[in-house]
């Protein structure tokens, strides 16, 4: 213990004695550890550990399949029969999602409630943290009015208290009795804060009666132990087959059926760039190691003297590795203890930043495993490289260690380029971090480049939920629409306001076409977005009117057979002639009203242009526009344009709405609720693609930065090394130019063998990119040229200082140093 006692006071004496070489590893290091752990916490949490649901391995999500391998939801009555007839699955579990409103004190609050068929809590394999699950006998129609919500909703709205469980909540109007929590991060569907059994709107909803309808639900299975999914697809579609044959309309040609492991739902497109993040970090983390060992090796050069002299007094070169191990295992605790430190407020930060749709984010926390593993890897460097003079001095060569050491030989070539190797692996590693870092970037500003068919600046979303059962009736909402929209236009600095069933990135509900004349698609995929808009529309969104006119005023109060059509219908409909005038059918798609389903007679008055609701990176979706009122939607988008900044009215517009009627709901934990800026909704559409698009720029830059501080540190030790040789030059007539070229040639040559090596590399890497890039080729030449540049010109520029510094030294200080 006191020789332990005695290494440990010499390491941090020797490590203070190092403050540039300490503060530099230290730095380093805790950067590396704590960027690792973040995002190998994320990638642990989110594609790693097991879904917080018994034997999630077993779960699938299961939709409906056809020939040409495209998918859609099952309607309730195909579940009722899949699950009577299936051999394979222990249970099948049907979810319908409705929105609600949730009353209290704090006043009205809109939420998404899933109605869950009596099998799925056992399908998910999940219970209740707090309370307990559905009885059987609460599955049953006009059985007592129970509810199990989210852990989310139970510590937002409830402040988690444990005595609500066997309270009432006033739910849609309704007294409602909370049985039960869901543990933190067992939330399924996503978008569910309250389960309710399914038996409760079973009578209500129309949608659950008819096989036409594929719309709001989640149906997922629980595979039999040791059945393979295979074999729950060949299960499932040999019932599927019977019924295409027994109805033949509604099921068309989705004959077959599609499984999912419910990872893929639950993580989706997040996951490929996860691993992308965690793929650049991680070469962080190799740059960061490489440059502490750089640092590392040129320390252990230039304590190649000590060494020696300790070996000539008798010290075994084992009690030198111990000494050198204790100050490795120091800086090492150090390194470690910041990187947590780091750690733990970069996992904050990501909690309270994230994109919404990164799954299980309320889950992250500090993960030892991971930290233990990231300290591992960064520390495995140090030590190798510090124990580099114990490892190769022996007393046989202590006279040439000794007079290496006098005449600044710096290690000696061997160690030199071992140093060289490291720097220029820094660069290389930096230049394709870079190069990916360019492509992202490129692909997000081609993103944002994309014209949506619709301006989202100054503009204000906000959907009208009309309280129940007093707007039940389509007339009453209708009417109800209409005040809302007189007493919003009243507000000063309000320019338009419209409603419409589904704004713009919203998505839609879908209708099929029927032309005359025009022989139906035998896929069954003739059909578009189903709008139903108010005459204020175009103008309310920024839209445009392509021929043809919009509907009047009198048309929206009085609704005829006109129609308005986008781009994409009058091209794939009517692709040789002017579509106005022209006649067809579509059906009506209101699942809540009880006409769904009708088939509508139309004339098309106008064309808009097309609008892209899923994002700019995504195609155009094909939309038909009829009045409002023709089909009342149970509820409607209110979109709000203004003069100025819209921020500033929406107290004044929350007031407007609720001297309307103040039992609307102007608050909202789903997505949607409340008012919302159109240019946050498009923010929140790109939130992912930005994030990771920053997030591997930022790993980029730091990559960038601590490979040209390897190049700097490299060339200063060198310089500081050959002070004698530099001054015997000067002395016999060197220029300073001629020194200073000198260095900075070093300098080229290792940023310029490093950035081959990277673009070499960059060009096979990238092409794992491809998928995550929109309209950007994974060798842009603009990117594999700029990239290259900035690099030579930063290390060019990180070599100038150590030149200088050798181009001017006095040759006469110069060899008097030792």
């Amino acid at each position: 213990m006191t020789e332990l006692t005695r290494d440990l006071r010499y390491a941090i004496r020797t490590l203070r004695a190092s403050p540039a070489f300490t503060a530099t590893a230290m730095l380093t290091l805790a950067l590396a550890i704590a960027a690792n752990t973040v995002v190998l916490s994320v990638l642990d949490r989110m594609l790693l550990r097991p879904l917080p649901f018994a034997n999630a391995d077993r779960l699938v999500t299961i939709l409906e399949r056809d020939a040409e391998g495209g998918r859609r939801l099952a309607s309730y009555p195909t579940f009722l029969d899949w699950m009577s007839g299936t051999r394979n699955f222990a249970a099948l579990g049907f979810a319908r999602g409705l929105s609600g409103v949730l009353q209290s004190d704090e006043g009205p609050e809109r939420l998404t409630i899933g109605y869950v068929s009596p099998d799925f809590l056992r399908a998910l394999g999940a219970q209740p943290a707090i309370g307990r699950g559905f009885a059987p006998d609460e599955h049953r129609p006009g059985s007592a009015n129970v509810a199990v919500i989210s852990h989310r909703l139970w510590q937002r709205r409830f402040g988690a208290d444990p005595a609500l469980v066997g309270r009432n909540v006033t739910l849609n109007g309704e007294s409602v009795t909370v049985i039960g929590v869901m543990p933190l991060g067992a939330q399924y569907p996503s978008w569910a804060e309250v389960l309710r059994p399914i038996a409760a709107i079973i009578d209500s909803d129309p949608a659950l009666s008819r096989r036409t309808v594929h719309a709001d639900s989640r149906l997922i299975g629980r595979l039999r132990p040791g059945i393979s999914a295979e074999a729950g697809v060949a299960d499932l579609a040999a019932i599927q087959a019977r019924l295409a044959a027994e109805y033949p309309d509604p099921t068309g040609p989705w004959t077959s059926v599609a499984l999912s492991p419910l990872r893929d739902e639950i993580v989706g497109s997040v996951g490929s760039s996860l691993v992308m993040i965690g793929a650049a970090v991680f070469l962080v983390l190799l740059i960061a190691c490489s440059n502490v060992a750089n640092l590392s090796l040129a320390r252990a050069s230039g304590r190649a003297r000590e060494v020696a002299v300790r070996i000539a007094l008798g010290a075994s070169r084992a009690r030198i590795a111990r000494q050198i191990l204790t100050e490795s295992a120091v800086l090492g605790i150090g390194s470690g203890a910041a990187g947590v430190l780091l750690s733990a407020w970069g996992l904050w930060a990501i909690r309270a930043a994230a994109p919404a749709n990164l799954p299980r984010a309320e889950e992250l926390s500090v993960d030892p495993r991971v930290i233990a593993v990231t300290v591992a890897l960064a520390l495995l460097s140090t030590l190798l490289f510090g124990l580099a003079p114990a490892l190769r001095l022996d007393p046989q060569s202590l006279p040439d260690a000794l007079r290496d050491a006098r005449q600044g030989a710096g290690g000696g070539r061997r160690s030199g380029r071992v140093r060289s190797i490291l720097t220029a692996a820094q660069v290389s590693l930096a230049v394709m971090l870079l190069i990916g870092a360019g492509l992202l970037i490129q692909s997000f500003r081609r993103v944002r480049e994309v014209d949506l068919g619709f301006d989202p600046t100054n503009a204000i979303v906000f959907r009208i939920w009309p309280p129940s059962p007093k707007y039940d009736r389509p007339e009453d909402a209708a009417a109800l629409y209409g005040r809302v929209v007189e007493a919003v236009k009243a507000v000063p600095g309000v320019r338009h306001a419209a409603v419409v069933n589904h704004a713009p990135l919203g998505g839609g509900v879908p209708t099929r076409i029927v032309v005359p004349g025009r022989q139906e698609s035998p896929d069954g995929q003739d059909g578009a977005f189903y709008k139903t808009a108010s005459a204020d529309y175009p103008d309310a969104v920024g839209a445009r009117i392509v021929r043809g006119r919009w509907f009047t005023d009198a048309e929206i109060a009085s609704p005829g057979d006109g129609a308005v059509i986008d781009e994409e219908v009058a091209k794939r409909y009517w692709p040789e002639g002017d579509a106005l005038g022209k006649v067809f059918t579509v059906y009506r798609s209101s699942q809540a009203r009880a006409n769904f389903g009708e088939p509508v007679a139309v004339r098309v008055i106008g064309v808009i242009g097309s609008i892209r609701h899923f994002g700019s990176a995504t195609d155009p979706t094909p939309e038909i526009y009829l009045p409002y009122t023709l089909e009342t939607w149970p509820h409607i988008a209110l979109v709000v344009r203004t003069a100025n900044d819209p921020t500033a009215l929406v107290p004044a517009l929350r007031r407007a709405v609720i001297e309307v009627d103040p039992a609307i709901p102007v608050a909202g934990s789903s997505p949607g609720s409340g008012f919302g800026l159109m240019a946050s909704n498009l923010s929140d559409d790109l939130a992912t693609r930005r994030y990771s698009t920053w997030v591997v720029m930022a790993f980029g830059g730091c990559a960038l930065l601590l490979a040209i501080t390897g190049i700097y540190g490299l060339l200063a030790y060198s310089v500081a090394r050959r002070t004698r040789e530099v001054g015997v030059r000067l002395a016999l007539g060197a220029t300073p130019h001629r020194v200073l070229g000198m260095v900075v040639t070093e300098g080229l040559r290792l940023s310029l063998v490093g950035t081959v090596l990277g673009v070499a590399g960059a060009l096979l890497l990238t092409r794992l990119l491809a998928a995550l890039l929109f309209r950007t080729s994974p060798t842009d030449p603009l990117i594999f040229v700029a990239v290259p540049l900035i690099v030579m010109v930063t290390a060019v520029s990180a070599s100038l200082i150590p030149a200088a510094r050798a181009a001017w030294l006095d040759p006469s200080v110069a060899l008097r140093r030792d």
